[in-house]
């Protein structure tokens, strides 16, 4: 069973991948393959990391799209494949809705062999993603790294450039605060 709001937004996802190809707009299909690896990250769910593989890759071979020949071709199977795979999804078809996504992913690498370092980019972006988000909620970089099965040394240039260490909830406070704070919870003055 799907949760209705990964569904909601996967629908919304896929809609919105569907008229980025058709438009040629491959900023617009970037920023859902962007979206998707957030979901997977905060969900976990097969649906959504599913999609972010399929949508990324989709972004990843259409950027490079003057290499190949006779793409018209393949952007209408690609939008008919979308199609279904969104029609499926509002049925709640999960079985025709996952071999749709597959068919998808069996067209791109036939077109490109690179797809299969495209769906580990995803699927490490998205656990980079999962332990930055374990991470600002408050377990240190070697803790998420240890839970996703990742190193400190992936994790730490991904660090470096979020900033979750500016957040105000993330910020230490001084000793004499914590002083404070810890009397007023144990009634201690």
């Amino acid at each position: 069973m799907i949760r209705p709001v990964v569904k909601k937004d996967i629908l919304t996802v896929l809609k919105k991948s569907l008229i980025a190809i058709k438009n040629n707009d491959l900023v617009k299909l970037r920023d859902q393959s962007f979206h998707t690896v957030h979901n997977s990250s905060i969900y976990q769910d097969e649906y959504s990391i599913s999609v972010s593989v399929v949508i990324y890759s989709l972004y990843k071979v259409l950027e490079k799209e003057k290499e190949y020949f006779n793409m018209n071709g393949f952007k209408s199977l690609l939008s008919l494949e979308l199609k279904k795979s969104i029609h499926y999804l509002e049925r709640e078809d999960m079985k025709l809705y996952s071999a749709s996504l597959k068919k998808i992913i069996s067209s791109l690498t036939k077109l490109d062999k690179n797809v299969n370092h495209y769906i580990s980019d995803v699927m490490e972006s998205t656990k980079v993603k999962k332990a930055s988000n374990i991470h600002s909620h408050g377990l240190s970089v070697g803790k998420a790294a240890e839970l996703l099965g990742l190193t400190k040394w992936e994790l730490m240039p991904y660090f470096g450039q979020t900033r979750t260490y500016d957040n105000k909830y993330n910020m230490s406070k001084k000793v004499e605060e914590r002083i404070l704070f810890a009397r007023r919870v144990f009634g201690v003055k």
